[in-house]
């Protein structure tokens, strides 16, 4: 990793009220306990996803990091509990249903409409979306609803294709920047920075960047994420899993393509800087802090039921960011020892 992270230090401020808000939202309800999977508190903290946030927004100030901080609350409990909840039933239509009745909350004009929400999820779209979008253009709003429904249409595709599994590395690769939700946090890091001028937006040379962030960080949690999908019954949409089949390799080998994926991707956005227009220099070194922070998230969450090797008991708060700087290991840079 030749990036390094910086902590945001309104972090602990931060779990504090992501943690409040998921329970305003009802995402700890007993109610879930029917649903195959359910959020608890414990397994809320486990996660650190505030920790998140905070690395991959070390500018944002308090009130921005907690606004962040709750659209991917929502977009995780959507990824962790949507697909397991229309898998049982292969209930695709219905699946479709939801994602459409949830885009009805993202209305393009940012205005509240009168719907009743029926569910955390559109809770949280109804009450964050308005003043998310107050700030706004109307093309940024634009971008901004597509980068929700890119992510939504790609659950639906996760959850065709769990049980019927691509066999094509590039296809998957297509795929997966879509239901990973990447490409929704990019858009979303705007609204702290500023919005990006069309000239940027248009610019091969942005996308290509945007594309390395985006598939670096979905690689590098497809290895980790690895054992934990086994464990869930998910790992058919998994990196490692499709390149094992589509290669013939096995588990070892095929997290080395992974791996090797993964590298060209970080060497592609370290070279970005000096391509993309100069007015987005600034955003796209962002975009490297944002992925070096991702790193460490990764190392420091208890979300994937490994080992971690960072010390969740590091200091947290004002001034104690260089405790979660990202430190190189042995090995070439750019490359994850997995």
């Amino acid at each position: 990793m030749p990036f390094q992270s910086r902590l945001n230090p309104h972090v602990d401020q931060a779990r504090a009220d992501a943690k409040e808000w998921a329970r305003q939202m009802g995402m700890f309800d007993e109610e879930f306990l029917e649903w195959p999977q359910r959020w608890s508190e414990e397994k809320f903290d486990q996660a650190d996803f505030p920790l998140f946030i905070a690395l991959t927004h070390p500018d944002a100030d308090a009130r921005e990091l907690d606004l962040v901080t709750a659209w991917h609350v929502a977009l995780w409990f959507v990824d962790d509990l949507f697909l397991p909840l229309y898998r049982r039933d292969h209930d695709q239509e219905s699946a479709a249903a939801q994602v459409d009745r949830l885009m009805l909350f993202l209305p393009l004009d940012g205005l509240p409409r009168p719907l009743s929400p029926r569910n955390p999820v559109e809770r949280a779209f109804a009450g964050l979306w308005t003043g998310t979008a107050v700030t706004m253009s109307p093309l940024w709003r634009d971008r901004f609803i597509s980068s929700v429904r890119r992510f939504l249409d790609g659950v639906l595709w996760e959850l065709e294709h769990v049980d019927h599994a691509v066999t094509d590395l590039i296809e998957y690769l297509g795929a997966r920047r879509d239901f990973g939700g990447l490409q929704f946090t990019a858009v979303l890091m705007e609204h702290a920075m500023g919005e990006l001028g069309q000239n940027v937006l248009r610019s091969r040379e942005f996308r290509t960047a945007v594309d390395a962030f985006v598939d670096a960080i979905s690689l590098h949690n497809d290895i980790v994420s690895y054992d934990r999908e086994v464990d869930e019954g998910t790992v058919a949409n998994n990196g490692v899993e499709v390149a094992r089949k589509a290669l013939g390799l096995n588990r070892r080998d095929a997290a080395a393509v992974v791996n090797a994926l993964l590298t060209a991707r970080v060497d592609t956005l370290a070279e970005a800087p000096a391509a993309v227009p100069p007015e987005a220099a600034g955003f796209v070194k962002s975009l490297q802090e944002a992925l070096a922070g991702s790193y460490l998230w990764h190392e420091l969450t208890g979300r994937f039921g490994q080992e971690t090797t960072g010390d969740l008991a590091k200091p947290r708060g004002l001034g104690t960011s260089a405790a979660y700087v990202f430190e190189g290991r042995s090995g070439a840079p750019g490359t994850l020892r997995g």
